[in-house]
């Protein structure tokens, strides 16, 4: 059997190793629970193979002796569980099942500005293309008002079409969320833009407040495409320690959101392909 995916809402805490949480029941030397909290390990079921501490980037884990234990006398013991950059290797490699990837909880700041975000897009969205295609324009600016409707587009296509190519590329990891990837996605429109689906939701607010010209979609608009910048810009270093190396590369090779500069750089490097 498999490490328990809701182990944290089923076992209670029994105590501490090294200031990692164990998790019970333990009665050792037989029964020794889960170790860890966001890379937590059923010692259980773990054999000991050690394809955690060869696979994994940040050399997260420790050896620890476990005489007596059924199934081996040393365990993997995940001494540094907060540096882990959700890459996932461990876990998919794990050929017991005994590892799981949690990411840490939101800070109370973080959950309100989230739930922030839920509220508030939508109806940014949303209010501002009803009133700009029911009233006309605020402002009655008719340029920007036809601009907004060609950002509104842009801005879609970016979305769904990344998401469907990320679900489809990224080889997220089984029962996880699509964002939990194990493969670098840099292909497709992810050849033009580093984050297409993040600069297609950043449009949709500044399509709304083109096609509005309303000051209330602007007071609403603005802050939450500042927090989105904020946002990638986070992912963005989570995201190196996660791929390395090949993560700075793709750095290097497309831009973050700029969608005019990444169509040139991609035509570029498509133009000297062809003439090599």
């Amino acid at each position: 059997m498999p490490i328990d995916p809701d182990f944290q809402k089923k076992r209670k805490k029994v105590g501490k190793e090294k200031g990692i949480a164990i998790w019970g029941p333990v009665d050792p030397p037989e029964k020794l629970g889960i170790y860890g909290t966001y890379i937590a390990i059923d010692w259980d079921i773990c054999t000991g193979c050690g394809v955690c501490l060869k696979v994994c980037p940040q050399q997260l884990y420790e050896w620890v002796e476990t005489s007596g234990h059924p199934t081996s006398e040393k365990k993997a013991f995940p001494a540094r569980e907060l540096d882990c950059g959700q890459c996932y290797k461990c876990e998919t490699k794990c050929p017991e099942q005994a590892v799981r990837i949690v990411y840490p909880p939101l800070t109370a700041w973080l959950n309100f500005l989230s739930y922030l975000f839920v509220l508030l897009m939508p109806a940014q969205v949303i209010g501002g293309l009803i009133y700009g295609a029911l009233f006309g324009p605020y402002l009655g600016l008719k340029i920007p008002f036809y601009v907004g409707w060609v950002v509104l587009v842009v801005g879609l296509l970016l979305l769904f079409s990344s998401l469907l190519y990320f679900r489809k590329r990224g080889e997220p990891v089984r029962g996880r969320s699509l964002m939990c990837t194990t493969f670098l996605v840099d292909s497709g429109t992810y050849a033009i833009v580093r984050h297409p689906q993040f600069l297609g939701i950043v449009l949709l607010p500044c399509a709304s407040i083109l096609i509005s010209q309303h000051w209330l979609t602007a007071i609403i608009g603005v802050p939450i495409i500042v927090l989105l910048f904020i946002f990638v810009q986070k992912a963005e270093e989570a995201l190196a320690l996660k791929f390395g190396d090949d993560y700075k590369r793709y750095m290097q090779r497309v831009p973050r959101m700029n969608l005019l500069l990444g169509i040139m750089r991609l035509l570029r490097r498509k133009w000297e392909k062809v003439n090599h």
